[in-house]
C-alpha cells in the first residue's frame, strides 16, 4: 500500500473516531458550565472522559496496534499532557487575549489539541511496527 493511502486511512479513521470521542467531550464540557463549572474546570472534565475513550479508540480502531499496552498507554498519557496543556494555553489566550466567548474559545482550543494528538499518536505512541492494516 502506498504511503499516501496509508496515511490516509488513519487520517480517516482517526477523524471518525475523534468525532465520536469529541461528541462525548463538548457534551461533557458543555454540561458542566451549563452546571456552573467554570470554561477551565469544564474543560478538564471534559478531557478527562474523553482521554480513556481516545486511547481506546486510537489503540483499536485509528492504528490497530499491537503493541505493548503499558509502554503504549504510558506513551499516549504523555502526548496527553502535552497536548492537554496547549488546550488549555490556547483556550485561556482565545478567552482573556483574544476575548472569544467560552463556547467559541473551547472549539478553537480543541482543534489545537486534536492536531498536536494525531501529530504525538502517530509518529510516537504506536509504534508503526506494531500496526496492522
Amino acid at each position: 500500500m502506498s504511503r499516501w493511502r496509508s496515511e490516509s486511512l488513519y487520517l480517516g479513521r482517526y477523524v471518525g473516531s475523534g468525532a465520536a470521542n469529541t461528541v462525548v467531550g463538548f457534551a461533557v464540557i458543555f454540561i458542566a458550565m451549563g452546571a456552573g463549572l467554570s470554561p477551565l474546570v469544564a474543560n478538564m472534565c471534559g478531557y478527562a472522559v474523553g482521554f480513556v475513550l481516545g486511547f481506546v479508540l486510537s489503540k483499536k480502531v485509528v492504528f490497530r496496534s499491537e503493541g505493548a499496552f503499558v509502554k503504549e498507554s504510558i506513551r499516549y498519557l504523555i502526548a496527553f499532557i502535552i497536548a492537554f496543556l496547549l488546550n488549555v494555553f490556547v483556550l485561556h489566550l482565545a478567552i482573556t487575549l483574544v476575548g472569544l466567548p467560552p463556547v467559541i474559545a473551547q472549539i478553537v482550543a480543541a482543534v489545537v489539541y486534536t492536531a498536536v494528538m494525531y501529530l504525538l499518536t502517530r509518529f510516537y505512541v504506536f509504534a508503526p511496527s506494531h500496526r496492522i492494516s
